[in-house]
C-alpha cells in the first residue's frame, strides 16, 4: 500500500526521526488533533510535532533520536517520516521483532519490514510489549542475578536476553 497525507493514519506503524523545531522547513502546523498532536504534510512525508509516542489510536508510532527509540508520553517532541516509512500495523498478527543495543542498554521494538536478514522473531504488538519489559529488567537491572550461578554477569545478560527474544 502507498501511503500519504489521506491514509497515513490509519493502522500503520512508522519510525519518525526526531527534527529540531529550529530545523524546521516552515512556520506554522497544517493541522492539530483533538490530542494535541500537530501535523504538517509534504510531498515526501509527514513531521509530528507531539507529547506521546508510540500508541496514537490505531498507529504504532516511534521516535527515533540517534540510536535511541522513544515510546512514551511526556515531553514535547518533533519527529519526520517518510512516506515510504510507514507499514501496515495490524495489531493482531505477528509484525514486530525485538531489537537489543548491548553496548547502550537500549531495548526497542522494530517492524519485521526492517528485519533486513530475515532472522527475527516476530510477534503482535502486545506479546513484543511485554518481552520488551522482561528484557529490560534483565538489561537494566542485576536483581535478577542473585538466582543464577555464572563467572560474567554480561555475559550470562547477554545469554539471557538472547534466549528471551529468540524463543
Amino acid at each position: 500500500m502507498i501511503y500519504n497525507k489521506y491514509n497515513y493514519y490509519r493502522n500503520t506503524y512508522a519510525v519518525f526521526k526526531e527534527v529540531e523545531e529550529n530545523q524546521l522547513p516552515f512556520i506554522k502546523w497544517q493541522y492539530t488533533s483533538k490530542s494535541g498532536s500537530a501535523y504538517f504534510y509534504t510531498k515526501e512525508g509527514v513531521y509530528r510535532k507531539s507529547n506521546h509516542w508510540g500508541r496514537a489510536a490505531k498507529c504504532r508510532w516511534v521516535l527515533q533520536k540517534g540510536n535511541e527509540t522513544y515510546i512514551s508520553k511526556g515531553r514535547i517532541h518533533i519527529g519526520y517520516a517518510l512516506w515510504e516509512d510507514f507499514h501496515n500495523n495490524d495489531e493482531g498478527s505477528a509484525t514486530y521483532f525485538i531489537a537489543v543495543d548491548f553496548e547502550n542498554k537500549i531495548v526497542a521494538y522494530k517492524h519485521k519490514s526492517h528485519d533486513t536478514e530475515g532472522k527475527e522473531v516476530y510477534r503482535t504488538a502486545a506479546a513484543t510489549r511485554k518481552l520488551i519489559e522482561k528484557t529490560k529488567r534483565i538489561l537494566l537491572h542485576d536483581k535478577w542475578a542473585k538466582y543464577y550461578e555464572f563467572d560474567d554477569l554480561e555475559v550470562k545478560r547477554r545469554q539471557l536476553i538472547l534466549d528471551l527474544i529468540t524463543s
